[in-house]
């Protein structure tokens, strides 16, 4: 009998059942601490990968070779689940404000530790054409509200709105993505 072999990259202080949690930063809640960029599963042997506010922490030449190795871990037919800070939606909420402070962090990341630094930045373009071209297809906006983090009420970056925690009335500030290993 298979067991279903779900991955949660850079999980930082999120713990999700069901899931193998994986940091650069020991934390007592993840089951492995490790690179994300290079992790040690064999080819094809990965259901679902999720990775929430992360993929941004690689550069601008460096993410489309993490996302091909994370492409590489998963079945045919695996889900690739992906949320980063949405560009677009930082620009519209510049534009309709002008407060750049509440967006540092958002762009650049926190900066609280060496590996908190953004390197790239995403629109759904260039994402969806990121995806096609490591073998993800029907690549489409998914709702936090009915994935894991949603279901299991866990909040997560996959929630950032502005204001900060107005979900009814603020902007999702990130782009939510997911689609099928070919």
């Amino acid at each position: 009998m298979n067991k279903t072999l779900k991955l949660h990259l850079g999980c930082g202080h999120v713990h999700l059942p069901g899931f193998l949690n994986i940091d650069i930063n020991p934390k007592l809640h993840i089951d492995l601490c490790a690179d994300i960029s290079n992790l040690p599963f064999d080819s094809s042997s990965v259901d679902l990968i999720y990775a929430s506010s992360v993929l941004e922490h690689f550069g601008r030449h460096t993410w489309l070779v993490v996302l091909s190795h994370w492409s590489s871990l998963l079945k045919p037919g695996g889900i690739m689940r992906l949320s980063v800070p949405d560009f677009l939606q930082a620009t519209l909420r510049y534009q309709s404000n002008k407060d750049l402070s509440e967006l540092i962090g958002l762009v650049m990341g926190g900066q609280n530790d060496k590996n908190d630094h953004h390197g790239m930045i995403f629109d759904f373009q260039t994402l969806e054409k990121g995806l096609n071209t490591v073998g993800i297809s029907n690549v489409e906006r998914y709702k936090w509200q009915e994935s894991d983090v949603g279901i299991l009420d866990i909040d997560d970056f996959s929630q950032a709105y502005l204001p900060h925690m107005d979900k009814d009335n603020g902007r999702l500030m990130v782009l939510n993505v997911e689609g099928i290993k070919i």
